[in-house]
């Protein structure tokens, strides 16, 4: 008995050939929306890192400062957050994974001013001030240098930086 030759109708080719290229858009579409969604998911990861590592070493420093700050009066008031913004990223083309190692790498560096007394901070401005500006960066094998254009003292220490990169 002998099967009737199909493949070499025209139709029965086109169907094939049209299975085939289906697939690989559909295949390529596949990707498409599995790569995006593991970016979102990766984008999200880091964001709550980042806010645990916040939280974790604004908890160590108080619980720490806890017996000092206690005797001091309520008229000093101290540090209790660090905020940093870095105001060129869009022209440097960073990437949010870059700018969040970079945020994290300048609030660790100012870790120590949590639980300080607001007027020693401002006592001591040219120490913050020196503190990010003579520091290198290091962050996916480049080098940034960062310098403070804004800074602002109260609960919350803001610092505004603009970012270059390294020599």
């Amino acid at each position: 008995m002998h099967i009737p030759a199909y493949y070499k109708k025209k139709e029965v080719q086109y169907f094939f050939s049209g299975a085939v290229i289906g697939a690989i858009i559909a295949y390529i579409i596949f990707l498409y929306m599995y790569g995006s969604q593991t970016e979102r998911w990766i984008e999200e990861n880091i964001q709550l890192h980042s806010k645990i590592n916040d939280l974790e070493r604004e908890n160590q420093t108080l619980s720490k400062d806890k017996e000092n700050l206690q005797s001091k009066t309520k008229e000093n008031l101290t540090i209790q957050k660090i905020d940093v913004k870095l105001l060129n990223a869009e022209q440097l083309k960073l990437d949010r994974f870059v700018v969040y190692q970079l945020t994290e790498s300048i609030k660790e560096e100012l870790g120590s001013l949590i639980g300080k007394t607001i007027p020693s901070v401002s006592e001591n401005e040219s120490l913050v001030f020196a503190a990010i500006e003579n520091k290198t960066f290091s962050v996916d094998d480049f080098s940034y240098d960062a310098k403070i254009t804004t800074l602002t003292i109260s609960q919350t220490l803001r610092v505004k930086v603009k970012i270059q990169i390294a020599n």
